[in-house]
């Protein structure tokens, strides 16, 4: 009976393991594939445009030439250069902003072109730093003047020691963060724009720096929602509470099963002389006198005082029996696995 119980109790946990095992990855899988996000669009833009401004001149009658030429070195004067930023949100928010010019200027020597013989680094705009709020963030350098003679004169130093090759890298820094409530979290950009000047050529042509422009959306972290994540929680609670009973139960039932058999592998071996194993199942015959004593001990003072072999019966997996017979009179013990858990 107590076996039957403990079957009964090992297949529902079983089954119950499996609905909610089943039930918490329906509610993970659905849960994942309807997950909540909040999310504001953004619109982002930025161009560097130039105009190249000559030295007085017999050549051109213009003090200035467009972006489609190359220009000889000895005529240039300076670069005018423009540069506009913008980036719009469908929300206002708070956020810091900074932007800055910096040159970067490297010579080669042109036989070997791995390493530079010499670098700098110019702040043409020293960093600006602004605390704002609304939904354009917008930088504006227009006006930019970079002249060429003052760098190109630092190559000029060297090209009596040897062929220099050299650039000037004027860079457009932007970089903003700012706190969106809508998405309850920080955003930010970071953005840089080059122009490139080359300063050892007789003939300077210029790469057209080339503009951004940029749609999309910035989102919040995704989430499951709080009835998912209750359903998930209350389903992992359940499963683990009876993958444990179910733990406990199968200890329980080990335990039982190895003290019984411990027991009755004692009796065999200790009283091995004395005890002849039966197939078949014990039964009293009509007429045969049935006596039965409470433990093997007492089964062994009857053997004993009888000289009989005591007959052992393997009733069941729960139960065992073990007979003296002495003509009609049958002695007999019986254990059960019940008496050891």
């Amino acid at each position: 009976m107590k076996k039957i119980k403990d079957n009964i109790k090992i297949i529902i946990c079983c089954f119950l393991i499996l609905a909610l095992s089943i039930s918490f990855i329906l509610e993970f899988s659905y849960g994942k594939n309807n997950l909540s996000r909040k999310g504001i669009s953004f619109s982002k833009e930025a161009e560097l445009n130039y105009v190249t401004y000559l030295k007085n001149n017999n050549h051109y009658s213009s003090d200035f030439l467009e972006n489609d030429y190359n220009y000889v070195a000895n005529l240039v004067d300076y670069f005018n250069l423009d540069f506009n930023y913008s980036y719009v949100l469908s929300e206002n928010i708070d956020y810091k902003l900074d932007y800055e010019i910096v040159g970067y200027l490297e010579i080669y020597d042109s036989d070997n072109m791995a390493k530079p013989i010499e670098k700098k680094e110019y702040n043409i705009l020293e960093k600006v730093t602004e605390d704002k709020k609304g939904q354009v963030i917008n930088v504006a350098l227009h006006n930019q003047k970079i002249n060429y003679e003052t760098y190109s004169s630092v190559v000029q130093m060297w090209k009596k020691e040897l062929n220099p090759n050299a650039n000037l890298k004027v860079v457009f820094k932007v970089n903003w963060q700012g706190y969106s409530k809508e998405l309850e979290k920080e955003i930010s950009d970071s953005y840089t724009s080059t122009f490139e000047i080359p300063l050892s050529e007789k003939i300077i042509s210029i790469s057209k720096p080339s503009n951004h422009n940029e749609t999309g959306y910035i989102y919040s972290k995704q989430s499951l929602g709080i009835v998912y994540v209750g359903l998930m929680i209350l389903t992992g609670i359940c499963l683990i509470l009876v993958i444990t009973y179910l733990i406990i139960t199968m200890i329980k039932i080990n335990k039982s099963k190895s003290k019984y058999e411990q027991k009755i592998k004692k009796i065999l071996r200790e009283f091995d002389r004395a005890i002849t194993e039966a197939k078949g199942k014990f039964k009293i015959e009509r007429g045969e006198k049935a006596i039965e004593v409470s433990e093997f001990m007492e089964l062994m003072d009857v053997h004993d005082n009888l000289h009989e072999p005591i007959i052992y019966y393997k009733t069941s997996v729960n139960k065992c029996t073990f007979v003296v017979r002495n003509g009609k009179d049958i002695y007999y013990t019986i254990i059960k696995r019940d008496e050891y858990e």
